[in-house]
C-alpha cells in the first residue's frame, strides 16, 4: 500500500536535521564558492556589528545571505546530478550548469547591492 504521508516522529525529524546538515558540511569541504560566501556573509555580520545597523538592516542581510547560500547548494546539487548522470560533453548539461551558475550570480549581485546600499549609509 502507497504511504503518502510521513512519520512525524521526533527521532525522524533529528534525522532529517543530520542530514541537512551533512549535507551543508559536503558543501562547505567542498565547494571553493560556499566557504568565500560564508566568509562575506561573516564579514558582513562584523560589519553590521561595528555600525549598529537597524533591525530592518540585518533582516535584508539574513535574507540575501540565506537566499545566496541556499541558491549556492542548489547550483551545487544540479552540478552534482549533472556530473553523475552525464559522463561526456553535452550541450544540454553545459546550459543547465550555467543556468544554475547564473541563478547564482543574480543572487550575489542582489546581495552585493544590498550590502552597498545598507553600509553607505553608515559609512558617510
Amino acid at each position: 500500500m502507497l504511504k503518502i504521508f510521513k512519520s512525524h516522529h521526533p527521532i525522524r525529524h533529528a534525522k532529517s536535521f543530520k542530514y541537512a546538515f551533512s549535507g551543508i558540511l559536503h558543501a562547505i569541504v567542498n565547494e571553493a564558492n560556499f566557504r568565500v560566501q560564508i566568509l562575506i556573509t561573516i564579514l558582513a555580520i562584523v560589519g553590521g556589528i561595528k555600525f549598529s545597523i537597524t533591525a530592518t538592516e540585518w533582516a535584508l542581510f539574513v535574507l540575501s545571505f540565506g537566499f545566496l547560500l541556499g541558491a549556492e547548494l542548489i547550483n551545487t546539487i544540479v552540478e552534482e546530478i549533472i556530473d553523475h548522470l552525464i559522463h561526456e560533453e553535452s550541450e544540454c548539461a553545459r546550459i543547465v550548469k550555467d543556468l544554475s551558475a547564473g541563478f547564482v550570480l543574480t543572487t550575489a549581485i542582489t546581495t552585493l547591492v544590498i550590502l552597498i546600499i545598507v553600509f553607505q549609509q553608515h559609512v558617510q
